[in-house]
């Protein structure tokens, strides 16, 4: 359909009526500036206020969206092409709205993936090496006490195990991922307030007791830093233990 040609034929009915856009629009119940948007082919009409619109101007809808006035020859010729272009336009505004729909779905799909990510990333936990700047293990009194010193929070873990003769305490330190790329710490240097004597921004302790935290703690302790999982220690066989043992590093003994 010819917007601009329908536009200009409702403003030549409108003139034949004498009304202003103004006065049509009352009669529409409705503002003028929709009048004028109409007769200057910018929009059209919408298919609720075609009849009364029609009624008012004196024409027939099939005149309006024809743009003209037709005789009674026209009518059949001109009805059949007008329902073609509504399909047309139908069909069109279809393919728009399925195209939004698209655009629309992927978006929103692109925002819950980085959503779900994003939840994922703050969540997951690494293990953290081994560095004897950053942490440290004492052994006082009833007392073992290990702490990690440091620009990044990290959270320190213990596994007690019993062997014939000593008690073996294994320490793990772990830190959410978002906090390893935020700090670098893979340099350590940029993690770590290292042995400047500053107090650190951040500083994780674990307080372990012999007779409280202990059961049967042997006379003997060693306490290692280790990155292997603590169920694959506690399911580990002596010669397994042993190897577990050697890979760990040894951070105190009594």
């Amino acid at each position: 359909m010819n917007q601009e040609k329908i536009g200009k034929f409702i403003a030549e009915c409108r003139k034949e009526k004498n009304l202003t856009q103004v006065q049509l629009a009352e009669i529409l119940n409705m503002s003028y500036k929709s009048i004028s948007k109409w007769e200057t082919g910018r929009g059209m009409p919408d298919s609720s206020i075609m009849l009364e619109l029609c009624e008012a101007l004196g024409i027939s809808v099939n005149e309006l969206l024809s743009g003209e006035h037709l005789i009674e020859e026209q009518y059949k010729e001109k009805a059949n092409e007008n329902i073609i272009n509504i399909a047309k336009e139908s069909d069109k505004n279809r393919k728009t709205k399925n195209r939004i729909i698209v655009v629309i779905v992927t978006i929103f799909t692109c925002i819950l993936l980085m959503l779900f990510v994003n939840t994922i990333y703050k969540n997951i936990e690494i293990n953290v090496e081994y560095d004897g700047r950053l942490i440290e293990c004492k052994i006082e009194d009833d007392n073992i006490m290990c702490s990690f010193n440091g620009s990044s929070l990290v959270t320190l873990s213990s596994l007690k195990v019993n062997k014939d003769d000593e008690t073996l305490i294994f320490i793990n330190g772990k830190m959410l991922l978002q906090n390893k790329i935020r700090s670098h710490f893979e340099t350590w240097n940029s993690m770590a307030q290292l042995n400047s004597g500053n107090n650190s921004h951040f500083n994780s302790t674990i307080i372990i007791n012999k007779e409280k935290d202990i059961i049967n703690c042997k006379e003997k302790i060693k306490v290692y830093y280790t990155n292997i999982s603590f169920n694959q220690i506690k399911e580990a066989n002596k010669n397994e233990l042993e190897n577990i043992i050697e890979h760990s590093n040894l951070m105190g003994e009594n």
